[in-house]
């Protein structure tokens, strides 16, 4: 898929109305969640074919950019159901199958490398200092492979030190720049995991079945988003 057509899909996902502050919820633009994923695939090969999941996923749209590029398996997770109901219908119009699980990231309990690659957009911490850091830390423990993830320019340097200090991450690299509506200045960052070597196709699609039944029954066209005690 090009870019542009990309970009432009993306263009027509439903956002949040009525975001939640507390949350920190923001729209991924189509503009910075096209060039992520396209990057995340043309440059690094972390996409197609891979299990990718989506933290804190909100309206979907790393997720559906994802599904796009041809992931063999895409899981999104957030805390909060509005959200995953937005995914779920942005999903259903472009008739992605998206696996959609609502449960705190705190709180996920999974056993082992259940992904391929993780993709991100945070909470940057302004409401809650440290959430950054433990989607992050996360998504470093479950990736095999990569995380790419949207954090603030201004904590470039204090990320990159704990993602390889404290989190297993054995590169940190700054792909790119932008300022999003909120007014920060954001960068993409591309975190090498603890692993970087994936399995055969077989043993991505026994991930895949395993994900599923760690978080969540599959999920019908027009179910609602499980959800993980």
């Amino acid at each position: 898929m090009k870019l542009k057509q990309l970009e432009g899909l993306l263009g027509g996902l439903t956002q949040f109305s009525d975001p939640k502050v507390e949350l920190e919820q923001y729209a991924t633009g189509p503009h910075i969640a096209s060039r992520m994923l396209y990057t995340a695939e043309n440059s690094f090969d972390d996409i197609a074919g891979k299990v990718v999941a989506d933290f804190g996923c909100g309206c979907g749209t790393l997720a559906v950019a994802s599904a796009l590029l041809d992931a063999e398996h895409v899981a999104g997770i957030d805390i909060d159901l509005q959200s995953l109901e937005l995914a779920q219908e942005n999903a259903t119009d472009l008739e992605l199958d998206i696996d959609l699980i609502q449960c705190d990231i705190k709180n996920l309990n999974l056993k082992g490398l259940l992904v391929d690659t993780v993709v991100m957009n945070p909470p940057f911490g302004t409401k809650r200092k440290g959430a950054d850091m433990e989607f992050l830390s996360m998504g470093l423990k479950v990736a095999s492979q990569a995380v790419y993830s949207l954090h603030k320019t201004s904590t470039r340097e204090y990320i990159k030190k704990a993602a390889l200090r404290n989190c297993n991450a054995i590169s940190a690299e700054v792909l790119c720049e932008v300022i999003l509506n909120s007014g920060f200045w954001a960068e993409t960052m591309s975190f090498a995991s603890h692993l970087l070597c994936c399995g055969s196709t077989s043993k991505r699609s026994s991930i895949s079945q395993s994900i599923c039944g760690a978080l969540s029954h599959k999920l019908e066209t027009k179910g609602k988003a499980s959800s993980l005690a």
